[in-house]
């Protein structure tokens, strides 16, 4: 049995370390295995995933190798390296569920702008057709648009205005916020 446990030490440091290097150089293990009735996800976010059966295994391994020549009841020996294992298993789908948490999509969509007021960048002319720029802080980032308006005067540059319709990607439509006080 004591070479059981050097063999599953051994393997799963070396699977945890090729595991670790991966992830620092930006190549990492997520895959999704499915095939007829059996799905097996590899991302972390699940109990059961390549990176913690591997963590199990580390655990079994070296808890196997290390106690060994202390604990003379092998059957608690066992007991305690699958103890281990587990504790291992558990505590890393826990954290990786919280470092996955943490990724957040900052992708910037001209929608998010509705209704958000903003300052005149570029002088907007009243004219139909016409367009001036707008600058607009969403989520804590500044975004310049194209902008339009239907307001009988033009817009002049520091003029706060309020965003009232996307036209598209890159253009919204403002009126000024004295519009909106009233």
């Amino acid at each position: 049995m004591y070479y059981i446990y050097w063999g599953a030490a051994i393997v799963a440091s070396a699977v945890f370390l090729v595991q670790t290097i991966s992830l620092f150089i930006g190549f990492d293990t997520d895959h999704d295995f499915s095939g007829g009735d059996t799905d097996f996800d590899a991302d972390g976010l699940n109990l059961v995933s390549v990176k913690t059966v591997a963590c199990f295994i580390l655990g079994f391994g070296w808890t196997g190798v290390i106690f060994y020549p202390i604990i003379d009841n092998k059957l608690w020996l066992a007991a305690l390296a699958v103890l281990i294992g587990l504790v291992f298993m558990v505590l890393i789908a826990f954290l990786l569920q919280q470092v996955l948490r943490l990724s957040q999509d900052n992708t910037f969509r001209v929608e998010k702008t509705l209704g958000h007021v903003g300052e005149v960048y570029l002088n907007i002319p009243a004219a139909p057709g016409k367009s001036g720029k707008v600058m607009v802080s969403i989520d804590g980032s500044v975004h310049e648009l194209l902008a339009v308006t239907t307001h009988t005067a033009d817009l002049q540059t520091g003029a706060r205005v309020r965003i009232v319709e996307v036209i598209d990607q890159d253009t919204v439509r403002v009126e000024p916020t004295s519009l909106h006080n009233a």
